[in-house]
């Protein structure tokens, strides 16, 4: 198990940028650099390197330099997984809000995956059926925590 956070606020660069924890707050001896949980502090990358079920659980606070959506969310590989992004309002630039996910993620049992968390560069909005993609301002995160946990 690994849990990380970034107390600290942190502008990203883009509306697409990945989440850095700069401080990992626990590490099970599996959650090392030998072991099949990889992570450096400071790094945007965490590297499960042995199948199974995982929980993975993030929380932060989150804002903009200017009024519209914040959308954050749990890729693997670089795609994005479905039923984990998390989207704040941001009625007045600088006000924050608080936004959560909670996901298992199953990794094939001779594979391994690179999870991140960043920002989704739009979302859709509107009340139609479909949607229409609406582009998200870029975030300002602080006292965000993420954790990685194998299933037994």
């Amino acid at each position: 198990m690994i849990q990380s956070y970034q107390e600290t606020p942190v502008l990203l660069a883009s509306n697409s940028s990945p989440l850095t924890f700069s401080t990992d707050c626990i590490r099970t001896r599996c959650a090392n650099c030998y072991g099949f949980l990889q992570h450096s502090q400071g790094s945007p990358l965490y590297k499960i390197l042995n199948g199974g079920n995982y929980d993975v659980t993030f929380n932060a606070n989150v804002t903009s330099a200017t009024a519209g959506q914040v959308a954050l969310g749990l890729y693997m590989d670089g795609i994005l997984l479905p039923g984990t992004t998390v989207i704040a309002d941001i009625a007045t630039a600088g006000d924050y809000v608080n936004v959560a996910f909670t996901k298992t993620v199953p990794i094939c049992c001779r594979g391994d995956a690179t999870l991140t968390v960043q920002s989704v560069p739009s979302v859709l909005t509107g009340t139609t059926a479909a949607g229409t993609p609406t582009a998200t301002q870029i975030p300002l995160y602080q006292n965000a925590n993420f954790r990685i946990s194998k299933r037994s």
